[in-house]
């Protein structure tokens, strides 16, 4: 179900008792989805199988540790060229 702001503000327990009752309230502003109400049940569902991405892993990963040292990012980087030159070869490996 989608309703407008205006709509949710005059009647919110009314959605929210909707919420409750499974329907998933997606929330409009300028006719554009910016916001969604649902159940707790769904909200800790969703919560409990959340799984970061590699991206959101790696972003934290190098917040923590600082990320790689400039030798070691040659090391990598030379290591990828490498394996690029190697498995890119149209010649068989075997």
């Amino acid at each position: 179900m989608t309703a407008p702001l205006f709509d949710i503000k005059a009647k919110f327990s009314e959605y929210v008792t909707m919420a409750e009752n499974g329907a998933v309230v997606e929330i409009t502003k300028y006719g554009k989805t910016t916001a969604v109400i649902i159940s707790i049940n769904e909200y800790n569902q969703l919560k409990d199988n959340y799984r970061p991405s590699f991206v959101t892993k790696l972003n934290e990963w190098k917040r923590k540790t600082g990320g790689l040292s400039t030798k070691e990012y040659s090391e990598f980087s030379n290591t990828l060229t490498r394996n690029k030159e190697i498995y890119s070869s149209k010649e068989s490996l075997f």
